[in-house]
């Protein structure tokens, strides 16, 4: 468990209570809070704090390389967006020179042939310059008969365990974490025996960038952190989730999802703009709005605007843990309670979108810079909606991409007048893309898979 999101997906779900009913369960959690370890006392032998190492500078230095070798020949439009990012910095900080230099390297080992090769030598060089033995003794005393890797990306405390298990030859297999991490998250170098993928279509791109890979240990799953919004015991009624929240139960609400504040530039001026053209609008109900905001990073502009104490304007708490970004139980329920509930979802590109598609929830992403904002270009909004994972959900007719204020305030007034207009669009792409995974079991899945990978016999 290298990063605190997955507690949501392996932890709290039925990850755990499969594995556990029919095999030993060790968690090397980077989460070691001592109320937090005592709610899986029933499931493990054992909760052990994963700590991460600190490695040669020289792994660092390769992998980085890697990183910018993989991007080079990716292409992907997160990975020209990051050249172009990375060009002007430097440029600013006086190191164009020496980032011209390294753009050339990186460029020359920008093919299929040398990647695979300087990842087996980053494999070989992490081995032989493991920072201690911690790893090597502890899954020589625990025998393990599989490794799971429960976040390939944004979890680095992972990968290093992952990697010294794969020496030893111990199986290893690895969750493809989110459905962008394959065109805007850089190289895997860990050599995961099995995968974990969302949809068919990741692992068409799975084997695309990685063809060594074998399809037959590819596992389309689903995700587990859409299993909550399929199950009855995580939804909340309008009127439970409003004292939660504090809003009237019986008036509809418009749920914004901000976005992390160095991503989303200026994002307050969007979100005063919403808040203008929701009062102005002509209802027999006026709507509310609540705004959750990200808890990896909200701009103090919108945390002023929440300090404002608009009327009809709520900003709940996140029950996150800002440490190590893990989200509360309890936050499971308010979160897919507010999904089903809205009457109009708005956020910049997000997951949360292919969320209120589930739900048929009208939803509007932000295509165009704020008003009287200054943006570089390389960091425009629009940016957002050409990723390669985001372009098919923009396209699908599911959303309405706004690309002014004036699609802003048609697109509001179009949820309320005509709540249906897009809701088949939605239903076909989300049927698309998942196939039949929707079905609040895909943790129970990935659980079955991951015993039968260990060789147990399942009761």
């Amino acid at each position: 468990m290298p990063r605190g999101e997955a507690v949501r997906n392996f932890l709290y779900s039925d990850t755990i209570k499969v594995l556990s009913k029919n095999a030993r369960v060790t968690v090397l959690s980077v989460v070691d809070d001592p109320v937090f370890i005592d709610k899986f006392n029933n499931y493990t032998e054992q909760v052990i704090k994963l700590i991460d190492f600190k490695e040669s500078k020289l792994v660092y230095r390769l992998r980085q390389i890697i990183h910018d070798a993989h991007f080079k020949w990716l292409g992907s439009y997160v990975a020209v967006n990051y050249f172009d990012r990375k060009a002007i910095k430097e440029k600013k900080e006086g190191r164009y020179l020496k980032y011209k230099l390294w753009y050339a390297l990186v460029s020359l080992l920008a093919n299929q042939f040398l990647l695979k090769w300087i990842t087996k030598i980053e494999n070989w060089i992490t081995w032989k310059y493991r920072p201690n033995d911690y790893f090597v003794n502890l899954f020589k005393e625990l025998k393990p008969d599989l490794v799971f890797n429960t976040s390939h990306i944004h979890g680095p405390a992972g990968d290093l365990p992952a990697k010294i298990a794969h020496k030893m030859g111990i199986p290893v297999a690895g969750f493809v974490f989110s459905w962008d991490n394959l065109t805007s998250r850089s190289r895997i170098t860990v050599p995961y025996d099995y995968y974990f993928v969302w949809t068919s279509d990741i692992k068409k791109d799975l084997i695309r960038i990685y063809p060594f890979v074998n399809p037959e240990n590819i596992f389309v799953t689903g995700t587990p952190q859409f299993d909550y919004h399929f199950r009855e015991e995580f939804i909340l009624t309008k009127e439970e989730l409003a004292k939660e929240i504090g809003f009237d139960p019986n008036r509809p609400y418009i749920l914004y999802t901000s976005g992390i504040a160095w991503h989303w530039l200026e994002e307050h001026l969007h979100l005063e703009k919403v808040i203008q053209y929701m009062k102005e609008l002509d209802l027999p109900s006026k709507p509310q709005l609540v705004v959750r905001t990200y808890v990896k990073g909200t701009s103090p502009q919108i945390f002023a605007i929440r300090d404002r104490n608009i009327s009809d304007i709520y900003f709940p708490k996140v029950e996150w843990d800002e440490k190590l970004f893990t989200p509360s139980y309890n936050d499971l329920s308010i979160y897919s309670s507010l999904l089903k509930h809205a009457s109009l979802g708005i956020n910049g590109a997000s997951t949360v979108t292919l969320e209120l598609f589930i739900f048929g929830i009208p939803v509007i992403n932000l295509g165009f810079d704020p008003e009287n904002s200054n943006i570089d270009y390389h960091m425009r909004y629009y940016r957002n909606i050409l990723f390669d994972h985001y372009q098919p959900v923009a396209n699908s007719g599911g959303t309405g991409v706004a690309m002014s204020n004036n699609d802003i305030k048609k697109f509001i007034s179009e949820a309320f007048e005509e709540p249906d207009k897009r809701r088949m669009a939605q239903m076909l792409f989300i049927k698309n893309m998942f196939g039949d995974t929707l079905d609040g079991k895909a943790a129970e899945r990935i659980g079955l898979d991951l015993l039968k990978l260990a060789g147990v016999e399942i009761n």
